[in-house]
């Protein structure tokens, strides 16, 4: 004797309509999450000039040309040739300024301004907070 759903009615729920109620329960569960990441609303909190020092890029070079000179000396296996692409690929943005601007002119001119000032890749953010 198995098992049997019955409503609360008393009327018997078959395994097929138990099985599209689970599915209907799946659904809606499935949308209520839908909404709720849909819901967050986001604040501004300003513009984030950041990019890469001035400086930084011949120090990596030079760090890696010591490298590859303490690699012959010491017999090891070579190392590759000083790959700028990676390395800018791969290089830690610092902020240009630490407090954010509140208006993007004002973070456009500091963009400018540090890149005659010589940082690389240098780019704006947006700063947001996501208030749930």
């Amino acid at each position: 004797m198995g098992l049997t759903f019955v409503n609360h009615h008393g009327n018997a729920i078959s395994p097929a309509r138990m099985a599209a109620m689970r599915a209907e329960a799946l659904e809606q569960e499935r949308q209520k999450r839908v909404a709720a990441k849909a819901d967050p609303v986001s604040t501004h909190k300003g513009w984030r000039v950041t990019g890469i020092k001035p400086g930084a890029l011949p120090e990596a070079r030079e760090a890696h040309e010591r490298l590859q000179v303490m690699a012959r000396k010491a017999g090891g296996k070579p190392v590759e040739d000083f790959d700028k692409v990676a390395w800018l690929r791969k290089a830690k943005r610092s902020a240009v300024r630490s407090k954010p601007y509140s208006l993007q002119d004002a973070a456009q001119q500091c963009k400018e301004l540090a890149i005659k000032a010589g940082w690389i890749e240098v780019q704006i953010q947006e700063i947001k907070k996501v208030v749930a």
